[in-house]
């Protein structure tokens, strides 16, 4: 009889989506307010405390292991001078926290596989956010393309809450 086998460390620790926040913590401590040194020591503190807690045998500690990177991107945006990219860096650091998430080494194995579909819809809203800030002229919006956007993500998000399939692919655990 086999016990539980352990995760692999490249499992364990997220690598995907924490690669992707690293990258956009870094991108936006380069371009924030703060001085350098802190906001390098804050995007360090993040990712120690992130795989610390996602390394912690607890299964608490590991639940909590997405709050160190979500207060540095909290801090980090907020000190970043508001423009197109860092608008978009901050929205895939946001995913990639997800990414961090759905790559949960304590269920079963693939979640990255699995979790892709239900972060597919703050994708899209990161996007559609992205490019209406692109599409829309400042000052004054036209009232056309305001509603063309509008009309586009509500026929995506009326698409995806047709499919709740595509959420929750997971099999139930039956006893």
């Amino acid at each position: 009889m086999t016990g539980p086998q352990r995760a692999s460390p490249v499992r364990r620790l997220g690598l995907p989506g924490l690669a992707i926040a690293a990258l956009s913590l870094l991108w936006l401590a380069l371009g924030s307010g703060l001085p350098l040194l802190v906001a390098g020591l804050l995007l360090l503190a993040a990712l120690a405390g992130a795989i610390g807690l996602r390394l912690w045998p607890d299964p608490a500690g590991r639940g909590a292991a997405w709050v160190p990177l979500v207060v540095a991107l909290a801090v980090l945006s907020v000190t970043t001078p508001l423009t197109f990219l860092a608008e978009l860096v901050a929205g895939l650091g946001g995913i990639a926290v997800l990414l961090f998430l759905v790559d949960d080494p304590d269920r079963l194995p693939g979640g990255l596989g699995r979790g892709l579909s239900t972060v597919a819809l703050p994708a899209v809203a990161v996007g559609v956010a992205w490019s209406s800030a692109l599409l829309l002229p400042p000052g004054t919006a036209p009232i056309g393309v305001a509603a063309g956007v509008l009309v586009f993500a509500l026929a995506v998000v009326a698409f995806l809450l047709g499919r709740p399939d595509l959420f929750d692919r997971e099999e139930a655990a039956t006893s």
